[in-house]
């Protein structure tokens, strides 16, 4: 009696790493050549499994449809695999040991257009399907070694990585058509730039990312990706060095990039340098980031000494020492509508000390107009001022850079020792910048005149008078009241300087 072979149900399994023609033709080719050879073996397809632009590099990248497939193996759905080239359905050798376990377990046949039939149920099949592994796995390794020096190229001459979003505050040129085309370069999209500038402005001004934040949600000012801003997304468009027209690679500033800039190099450092220094003190104080909006200019710096008693007239050194004040919140009178600040119990306070906001800022207004009236009358160059001699060491720094790079083309150093001395001088010169903006941030706050500040005070925001307040004052410490309690006494506070 004649039997008849029974027809293999088939998977067809196509996988394309680099899409860019952004139309899935490259999987839809290989499709119809696993079909020809389907057909050719007289085997049914059932299903085709598609992961368009995914890579199998990266065993942390999912793969869709390869799972899909496994699936199909396991459940009895399919019983034989047709694909263009091994490689197209695995490039790690722990992945390929995966494969084989199911593959066995069903019996399922392997066949592809390029390698002919791969049979894992043998050792001489698996043996082959091994190599041809670890030869994909090299492909792999020298393809990203290739792949990091010409993004190392890219990063030394400020170039544009071809990849990613369309920055805010640009329009990016394109060759060709689909979403992996070729990018040009870019110029600045005006009205996005107005923006960046506007809240870069303001954000040296004091203003908390969070009110920037309401101010492009309440403008309909959408991100390139046609959402809200969010707090991150204002604080990675602000913190970016990209806007100044630097190249940024890894937190690194690599110098200057071949777009333009939206604002000053300067500002940006500036910029850079505030936002971190508040992010990190509010966190360290607060474990959370500095997000929301303050309703009063003093906010975060009125502190009560009831953990830690001092005398008024003598100097603070509980800094220095590692001790701290208690912090003080807002909150409400109970006997009647009136703001105070309070040593909450709940937070570790006493409890029971409070003082009225109403009270303390115009008293605080005088002392901060003093303070600026006594540097003004004892002006002069500040002789500590550490931005001179650091930007001559990033001038000597520059030029070292230059030289390095000359050495690279010539070829007469190791490359390897070149890019690390490279990279050395980068930190080096971040550290620099980081401490020049620093330093700018506050010198801008003390160059304020006392006339200039009180003639231009009452216009400001809250978030501006916050900014000078911070920069000057390190912490408002709030002493016991004194009898008579119901009559304010400007001796409980006591403020002490930057």
């Amino acid at each position: 009696m004649k039997t008849t072979a029974r027809v293999r149900r088939v998977g067809i399994y196509v996988r394309i790493s680099d899409d860019r023609e952004g139309g899935g033709l490259g999987v839809k080719r290989q499709e119809d050549d696993c079909r020809l050879l389907a057909a050719s073996l007289g085997w049914k397809v059932v299903e085709v499994y598609v992961d368009n632009d995914v890579t199998a590099a990266d065993r942390r990248k999912k793969r869709k449809g390869y799972a899909r497939m496994l699936t199909g193996i396991t459940s009895g759905h399919i019983d034989a695999i047709v694909s263009w080239h091994p490689d197209r359905v695995y490039r790690q050798p722990a992945e390929l040991e995966d494969l084989i376990t199911i593959v066995e377990e069903h019996k399922t046949e392997i066949a592809t257009v390029k390698a002919g039939e791969i049979d894992l149920s043998t050792p001489t099949g698996r043996l082959v399907a091994r190599m041809l592994g670890a030869i994909a796995k090299y492909e792999v390794e020298h393809k990203q070694e290739r792949i990091l020096r010409k993004v190392q190229e890219l990063v030394e001459a400020g170039k544009i990585h071809n990849s990613g979003h369309r920055p805010f505050g640009y329009t990016r040129l394109y060759d060709g058509e689909g979403e992996r085309r070729k990018i040009l370069g870019e110029v600045l999209n005006e009205d996005e730039a107005r923006w960046v500038k506007r809240w870069a402005d303001r954000a040296l001004e004091g203003e908390k990312l969070y009110s920037l934040v309401m101010d492009a949600i309440d403008n309909g000012v959408k991100t390139t990706t046609g959402g809200d801003f969010t707090y991150q997304a204002m604080r990675a468009l602000l913190m970016s060095a990209r806007i100044s027209g630097r190249k940024e690679h890894k937190g690194v500033i690599h110098g200057k990039a071949v777009w333009p800039a939206i604002i000053d190099p300067g500002d940006s450092d500036m910029l850079r340098a505030l936002l971190a220094e508040r992010s990190a003190e509010f966190k360290a104080e607060h474990g959370q980031r500095d997000s929301t909006a303050l309703k009063y200019p003093l906010s975060g710096l009125p502190r009560c000494t009831c953990k830690v008693p001092h005398t008024v007239g003598v100097p603070c050194t509980c800094k220095e020492e590692g001790r701290k004040h208690h912090k003080m919140s807002t909150g409400q009178r109970g006997d009647k509508d009136m703001p105070i600040y309070t040593c909450k119990k709940d937070g570790g306070g006493c409890g029971g000390r409070t003082i009225q906001i109403p009270d303390l800022e115009p008293l605080m207004e005088k002392l901060l107009f003093k303070r600026l009236e006594e540097v003004d009358a004892a002006a002069k160059e500040d002789p500590n001022d550490p931005r001179p001699a650091l930007e001559a060491q990033l001038a000597r720094w520059e030029r070292r850079k230059k030289e390095l790079a000359e050495e690279l083309l010539d070829g007469d150093t190791p490359p390897r020792e070149v890019r690390e001395a490279i990279d050395t001088l980068n930190g080096r010169m971040t550290d620099a910048r980081t401490k020049i903006a620093q330093y700018s941030v506050k010198a801008n706050l003390s160059e304020v005149s006392a006339a200039e500040l009180r003639e231009a005070w009452k216009d400001y925001s809250v978030p501006r008078k916050q900014s000078v307040y911070r920069g000057l004052i390190r912490e408002i410490l709030i002493h016991p009241a004194t009898r008579p309690f119901n009559v304010w006494n400007p001796d409980r506070v006591e403020v002490i300087w930057k």
